[in-house]
This record gives structure tokens, sequence and C-alpha cells, in this order.
């Protein structure tokens, strides 16, 4: 994806909280240069079992490693988890913040390209000679016809 004119590629790893990756996790941590936790809005379950997945953060990462917390699903009326609740959760460890829907694509793009402003905007992270590699996102033409995309839900902290 290009950010602030700048090319980038994101290697993203996706364990979806499953507990048969959490022995693999912390190698993904140490190499992380931005962490994404995700709650589901509609289950309050998954946004109190944030913790462990805080402690592990506080753990495994490097004190620059750029942390974002997501609620998704905002596109359903069932809602168990307030915005608020988010804010504040993300607020009390120095997290970034956006709400999301993934069926609906509301702030999806919006959330990575402010991870990965952040990781730019934070010496030693955005580094070219970090060496990473990884798969190159591009957006779709519909989306890329999609302005403003990012206006209603990047409350970032």
């Amino acid at each position: 994806m290009v950010v602030e004119g700048r090319a980038v590629q994101l290697a993203i790893w996706d364990t979806a909280g499953q507990e048969r990756f959490r022995a693999l996790t912390p190698s993904y941590y140490r190499a992380a240069q931005g962490v994404v936790l995700v709650y589901d809005v509609t289950r309050k379950e998954t946004f109190t079992g944030l913790g462990g997945w805080l402690n592990e953060l506080e753990m495994y990462t490097n004190s620059n490693t750029v942390k974002m917390l997501v609620g998704n699903k905002i596109d359903k009326l069932d809602r168990e988890v307030e915005r608020n609740e988010g804010l504040q959760l993300a607020r009390k460890h120095s997290l970034l913040f956006i709400e999301t829907s993934a069926k609906t694509q509301d702030g999806v793009q919006c959330a990575f390209e402010e991870l990965v402003i952040k990781i730019l905007q934070t010496p030693g992270l955005g580094d070219e000679s970090t060496g990473k590699k990884g798969v190159q996102l591009m957006e779709s033409s519909a989306q890329q016809n999609k302005k403003g995309l990012c206006g209603a839900y990047c409350a970032l902290i």
C-alpha cells in the first residue's frame, strides 16, 4: 500500500486468538513493528479476554512496537461493548484505537494506514534497513474510488 507517498509492504500474521497458536505468538511479537488486537463489539467476552493478550504484548514486544486496538463488527445492531469502553482500554494501555466493520469494510483501510503512519513516525521502526519482506497489499479499484472512508472511524489516540 502507499501511505503518505511511500510504498510499504505489510506482512500480516493472523492468529485469530486461537489457543493452538499461543505458543508461537512470542516469536511473532519479537520482530513485530506493529500489533493489532481485535475484539468483537457484539461479544463482551472477546473484549474482557484482551487482558491476557495485553500482558503478552507487554512481555514480548519492543517498547517502540506500535499497538492498536480494534473493535470490529460495528455493522451489527446487537452491540455489547460500547465505543467508549474500547477507547478507555486503549488509553489505559497507550494503544491506537479504531472501530471497524470487516463486512462493510468501514474503517479497515484506515486502521492499516494509521498503523503504518505511526510505525513510519517511530524512530527505528520504519527504517528500510530492517530488511523486512512481506506481501504487498493493493486496494481494489472500488476501494480506491471511495473517498473519505476514514472520516467517521479514525478516532485514534
